[in-house]
């Protein structure tokens, strides 16, 4: 049924290739059209995600990928095939006359419970990205039964990546991180209990003990906890102005201590340590970074990109401190700066620690699915027990390339492994086959990664890196592993899928800027 909105005129219909995605304009909104065997389709056309343009993304028979965060959606229908979107886009009906396109939008069901009788309960253990994305799919692949999400945090989901990015930056605002409104959980029946942080699990009773000494029974659950950051073993972690960043609650605190400081300064060379340092640069603050390696983040980017992003945020301010390690956070009840390994000290009144997180597991040391601190699970995230799940930074997934298992601590892998994991929560057996993707903000510089290399012996340009207009290949024994970008967006949604294929690229035509990647 359509709404009574009146028809747009939008392009001219021998503008529309088949297989070639188009932007164009009805009234005030974007919307994307192509054609498909033959059909004109038409949806939205900025991405739910962060509103990334759909016309410059990659269309592939009836998926179109987005080009800034590579969530996915089908053009037939706008609904959302893979995260980190979590929204369907609205549809529009299509007309042709006079040899122009038409298009009127049409009216959007609101969500809701599916039809049926199910006295399942599914619980879910985190409010994350993989929690969220699991309960939402749960609904969309019709479980009427229970589903109820129980969360540590005081808070309904939000979007946990832009915390050191925006948030940080005093450009997102808290209302802006709701990744869901709370009218939609409502209509949805996903049940979401803040506070709730869980101590145990008995599998034999098939329930989960919590701190509030609370019990809830299940008949499926989802282990999707997540990570707790990692503080280093050093004397003034106690002295207010010393902070980790993890959740809501910690970017509340350090945002009210900025109003007092001057200068910062942050322990670890890490993702969310460098976004955080470039965030608080942009605000005027005066940034050091301590860390222990001679080049930023080699392991993941190898030292030529590690390079440039010293460079790239030193060009904005930053003071990097390598190869040191801090030895105290000195002050009295208050922070006022930092000892390093060679005696040093850096005047500071806030210090900000990103050195990682562990897994979230503490709750799980008697249940008999544990190995090293992680929870192992199979193809369709399942673990031991058969009624329990696990996804996330918790997870240590058989990757469906190489077979090895892999631990990825990234936001968008976690979404997607929760939405994958409801299928198998309603009994639906199918293997997980996503790659994992992840991007990060170095100041002004976004670069985008996609694949497993947990390490590589070669590493491949294609492009011009200073220019910012660069894919990078991580090859090891020969094959394509991973791939960076800066720029050169659809070369890298087009090898992200020839990853995916497992069909690899010969590293001589990877380097050689004459030869067609696809």
């Amino acid at each position: 049924m359509t709404t009574k909105n009146k028809w747009h005129k939008t392009v001219a219909d021998n503008q529309l290739k088949e297989g070639a995605p188009l932007g164009a304009r009805a009234g005030t909104r974007a919307v994307f059209l192509t054609r498909v065997e033959g059909r004109i389709c038409a949806m939205g056309g900025k991405c739910s995600h962060y509103g990334g343009p759909l016309e410059k993304g990659r269309l592939r028979d009836h998926t179109i990928t987005c080009p800034w965060h590579t969530a996915r959606f089908d053009v037939r229908s706008g609904q959302v095939q893979a995260p980190p979107a979590l929204d369907d886009l609205a549809g529009y009906e299509t007309k042709v006359e006079g040899g122009a396109v038409y298009v009127r939008k049409i009216r959007a069901e609101v969500p809701s419970v599916p039809r049926g009788n199910d006295d399942r309960t599914v619980l879910i253990l985190g409010a994350g990205a993989g929690g969220l994305n699991a309960a939402l799919a749960l609904r969309k692949i019709g479980f009427a039964g229970r589903v109820l999400m129980a969360t540590a945090e005081a808070e309904l989901p939000y979007d946990r990546p832009a915390l050191s990015k925006g948030f940080m930056a005093g450009d997102t605002s808290r209302d802006e991180l709701s990744l869901e409104p709370e009218a939609v959980y409502r209509h949805l029946g996903i049940e979401i209990l803040k506070e709730h942080r869980a101590t145990g699990v008995d599998r034999q009773k098939k329930a989960v003990a919590f701190s509030n000494r609370r019990r809830l029974h299940y008949d499926k659950l989802l282990l999707a906890t997540g990570g707790t950051p990692r503080k280093p073993e050093i004397k003034g972690t106690r002295l207010s102005g010393f902070f980790v960043l993890r959740s809501l609650r910690d970017a509340d605190a350090i945002a009210a201590a900025l109003s007092r400081a001057k200068t910062v300064a942050v322990i670890g060379g890490s993702f969310l340590g460098l976004e955080v340092a470039a965030s608080l640069r942009s605000r005027g603050l005066d940034v050091h970074v301590i860390a222990p390696d001679p080049v930023l983040m080699a392991r993941v980017f190898g030292a030529e990109i590690g390079a440039f992003i010293r460079r790239r945020h030193e060009k904005s301010g930053i003071v990097f401190h390598l190869e040191r390690t801090t030895r105290e956070i000195s002050g009295r009840k208050k922070v006022n700066g930092v000892v390093l390994s060679d005696g040093s000290r850096i005047a500071a009144q806030v210090v900000i620690a990103g050195v990682g997180v562990v897994p979230a597991t503490g709750y799980l040391e008697t249940s008999g699915l544990l190995d090293k601190g992680v929870v192992p699970v199979d193809a369709r995230f399942q673990t031991v027990d058969p009624d329990i799940f696990a996804v996330g930074d918790i997870a240590l997934v058989p990757d469906p390339l190489t077979g090895e298992a892999r631990r990825v601590e990234h936001w968008v892998e976690a979404e997607r492994q929760g939405r994958h994991a409801a299928l198998g929560l309603a009994g639906i057996q199918e293997a997980y086959r996503e790659i994992p993707f992840f991007w990060t903000n170095q100041g002004d510089v976004s670069i985008k990664y996609a694949g497993y290399a947990s390490s590589f012996d070669r590493v491949a340009f294609r492009g011009d890196l200073e220019a910012e207009k660069v894919l990078i290949g991580y090859y090891r024994e020969g094959a394509l592993r991973a791939v960076a970008g800066l720029g050169r967006t659809k070369e890298f949604l087009a090898v992200i899928e020839i990853i995916k294929a497992g069909t690899g690229i010969p590293l001589s035509r990877f380097e050689d800027p004459r030869a067609e990647l696809v």
